[in-house]
């Protein structure tokens, strides 16, 4: 947009900038041509006082001498003057005594002395002062000298008058009195410099003004200022700098409040805004999906359209009450959809303060909580119920002991029942654990329906395939112990009944294990914990049956615990060791040995083999034993003869583990030992299952001459299948069939296994002989036959088998 000319910056400053300067200069100029003026008539003034002074006196002396033929000459040096009009001599009476010739003949001469005032003449005559005056009118000066003409004592003075009309022009502002070339000149510099002055203010300020003002508008357009240029270095260039950073910050304003718009817009809460009168102002797009009102429909509008009338009284209340006194409040609220679906929101609710602190608006922030509750609700469920069979859990079981124990009071006592499926893993391998889930089901079900006869038993599930039957405290011991059996009978009964399972006859058995609270038991993990040995007894003794907890069952567990953990510490220590039995042919000649660990406890003592190596097969300990023993065996080989073989027992874990013909290898190679000499006792119960692993097994160790023997032949598994499709070297009887040498039946069985390991081909031991009588029954059999046993020796360590040896 343009401005008139009057109107722009530029000419508003340069125009009254010029005018002040020519006000100044007018100002100057008439002081200074005063000043001049006056100046020049105190000169002239002086000029023509000082010639009157003179010629007063040269005068006086003309006259005194009585020359007057020298006043002719006097006058007329003084009529040479440029200045001076007339020179003439006048007496008392204005009368001419002396002028110059030239004034004689003009008129003017004559005229001018008859205008001057005879009372004047007189009063200079008379008075002997001199008088001098400006004549305005005449432009000139008018100076009366007396002059004594004569003087005697005797005589009264006479004085003649000398008149000077001296030209002086003193009008103000006479063109030849001003200095024309010096003003001009100044006014040129003056108007110059306006012009470079409007030119500096075009540059200076104008275009800057008229840069920033376009900025101005592309700020109102919301436009970018990044090429905006303002050639100025004063506050212009900081103005630019500021509406740079006013646009900056109101972009940076505008982005927050643009993001805090999405934000709200896309909020997954329902927003609302009300007025202090609790009218809708303002509500998101989340608020119309969740209530199905429209923004139209709500504006205006209480919020309490959306209640359904369950939110409570004191509900209202309690937020009323925060919101009055300028606090958030936060709860939950039940509300109504549009279409009467009812839903629950948590509901955040803020007063808005303006820049004052007054309060302006109500601001809620609502969550859809329907879900969540029913989540909730759903892991309330499963956090105390079981998810198959919907009894209560393990936690839940707990808490439900805990407070039938707190309600013992002698002499009566409660019970708890617990019940687990007989081999349910067999059928879970078979059919798939949904299968087992659905088996479950049914058994729960049928559970319910055996303790229905007791209105006061509870049942639970302890996780698995584990039930529990909890009885209140309520019942003297001889009538609790009748109702217990009466219970379990009904409940074995029940279950083993045929059932349905996705068209299969499915039949299962469960095992029971009772344990009597608070004598056996003040806490529920402690009745529960016995109760578990129980059943575990009664699966041992071949299930289907009730065991009652017994404290020896206790006492049988907390052993075989502290040894499980003293051997764990035991491996790897000086309290194993390694023990060696020699075996022999029946001529006395040593074959090999069989290496025997033994442990020798700290505190305990010596612990048999018998109960360690049990308790060690139930747990993984086994297994790291199992290492230690190849090691530490392969190492005494070393030690031995060449021609003696080395028998080490494997159990079936350890040699089903992924790793065994590895790290048999390695200890091989480690130990220097020849692979033929060494003989790996296996038992029958290996090759129950996974037969193809276990011989793929044995033959990667056969390619390098290591032998297998199957230890406690007779005893296990007894599929005779098995010896034609494994590399077995031989045989070993187990020492209860030679123990029992002298038996018919036992002797019959002796001579069979000898018998049946000839034919194939295999290698006998026999284990366990003692008496002289059992070698030669086993001598007259084979001659070939391996003894061992206490008739020969004891197990021994390797220094003493090294010194009978030599």
């Amino acid at each position: 947009m343009k401005l008139p000319l009057h109107r722009r910056l530029s000419i508003q400053i340069t125009v009254p900038i010029v005018i002040i300067a020519l006000f100044i200069l007018a100002s100057l100029s008439y002081y200074l041509i005063k000043a001049q003026q006056e100046e020049s008539y105190r000169r002239a003034e002086l000029e023509l006082r000082s010639m009157v002074i003179v010629a007063q006196g040269s005068l006086s002396r003309i006259l005194a001498v009585d020359r007057n033929d020298l006043l002719a000459e006097l006058i007329s040096e003084m009529q040479v003057h440029p200045q001076v009009k007339y020179v003439f001599l006048l007496d008392s009476n204005g009368e001419f005594i002396a002028d110059y010739t030239v004034n004689r003949a003009s008129r003017a001469v004559a005229e001018f002395v008859h205008e001057l005032d005879p009372a004047l003449l007189q009063q200079v005559a008379t008075t002997e002062e001199t008088d001098i005056s400006y004549h305005q009118e005449h432009k000139h000066f008018v100076a009366l000298v007396p002059v004594i003409a004569e003087s005697t004592i005797s005589q009264q003075v006479r004085r003649n008058i000398f008149v000077v009309v001296y030209d002086h022009d003193y009008s103000w502002l006479q063109l030849s009195s001003l200095a024309i070339f010096e003003l001009g000149l100044f006014l040129a510099v003056l108007l110059t410099l306006g012009l470079l002055l409007w030119l500096g203010l075009q540059f200076a300020i104008v275009r800057p003004v008229k840069t920033l003002m376009i900025g101005v508008e592309r700020l109102a357009r919301r436009e970018s200022l990044d090429d905006l240029h303002v050639p100025a270095y004063n506050e212009l260039r900081l103005l630019k700098m500021a509406l740079i950073n006013a646009a900056k910050s109101r972009d940076k304003y505008e982005e927050r409040l643009r993001r805090l718009t999405t934000a709200v817009e896309q909020s997954n809460d329902s927003i609302i805004i009300t007025d202090l009168d609790n009218r809708i102002q303002y509500v998101n797009k989340t608020f119309t999906e969740i209530t199905g009102y429209s923004a139209d429909e709500v504006m205006g509008r209480d919020p309490k359209l959306l209640a359904s009338g369950k939110t409570t009284r004191e509900t209202y209340q309690a937020m009323w009450d925060a919101l009055r006194q300028g606090k958030t409040w936060q709860g939950e609220l039940f509300n109504r959809r549009k279409d009467g679906v009812e839903y629950r929101e948590w509901a955040t609710i803020s007063p808005l303060r303006n820049e004052h602190g007054e309060i302006i608006n109500y601001l809620a922030s609502k969550q859809n909580i329907t879900e969540r509750r029913a989540v909730e609700a759903q892991l309330n469920f499963l956090a105390n119920y079981d998810a198959r069979t919907g009894l209560p859990n393990r936690p839940q079981c707990i808490a439900i002991l805990n407070n039938l124990i707190s309600q013992c009071r002698p002499p009566y006592l409660g019970a708890a029942l617990l019940f687990d499926v007989d081999d349910l893993q067999r059928i879970n391998d078979v059919r798939g654990f949904e299968f087992g889930d659905e088996i479950l089901l049914i058994i729960s079900q049928r559970i319910n329906q055996a303790i229905k006869q007791d209105r006061d038993a509870q049942l639970g599930s302890l996780g698995g395939d584990l039930f529990i039957v909890m009885v209140p405290p309520v019942y003297e011991p001889d009538e609790l112990q009748l109702r217990m059996r009466r219970l379990v009978d009904a409940v074995l009964r029940e279950v083993s009944r045929p059932m349905n399972v996705r068209g299969e006859r499915i039949t299962v058995t469960m095992s029971a294990g009772l344990v009597v609270y608070p004598d056996f038991g003040d806490t529920a993990e402690a009745v529960i914990r016995h109760g578990e040995t129980a059943v575990h007894h009664a699966k041992d003794a071949g299930g289907n049956q009730l065991m009652t907890f017994n404290p020896a069952y206790r006492e049988e567990l907390e052993q075989h615990f502290e040894i499980e953990t003293a051997l764990r510490d035991a491996i790897g220590t000086t309290q194993l060791h390694l023990a060696l039995q020699p075996q022999h042919t029946p001529d006395g000649t040593m074959h090999g040995v069989e290496v025997l660990c033994r442990w020798q406890h700290p505190e305990r003592g010596r612990i048999a083999p018998g109960v360690f190596i049990p308790i060690a097969e139930r747990s993984d300990l086994i297994v790291h034993l199992g290492r230690w023993i190849v090691a530490e065996a392969l190492q005494t080989a070393a030690q031995l003869p060449e021609h003696l073989t080395v028998a080490i027992n494997v159990s079936p874990r350890h040699f089903r583990e992924a790793d065994f013909v590895p790290y048999m290898l390695e200890q091989i190679e480690r130990s220097g030992v020849n692979p033929a000499r060494l003989v790996l006792e296996v038992t029958e119960n290996l090759l129950v299952n996974d037969l193809q692993g276990i011989t793929d097994k044995m033959n990667q160790l056969k390619v390098i001459g290591v032998q297998f023997s199957i230890d406690d032949f007779g005893t296990g598994y007894s599929s005779l299948s098995y010896l034609s499709q494994l590399p077995i070297d031989e045989l070993k009887i187990d020492q209860g069939f030679v123990q029992g040498i002298g038996c018919d039946n036992r002797s019959k069985i002796v001579e069979t296994i000898v018998s049946m390991g000839q034919h194939l081909g295999l290698r006998i031991v026999a284990e366990g002989i003692e008496t002289k009588e059992q070698l030669d029954f086993l001598a007259n059999l084979s001659e070939h036959i391996v003894c061992q046993g206490y008739y020969f020796h004891v197990p021994m360590s390797l220094s003493a088998l090294l010194e009978e040896l030599s």
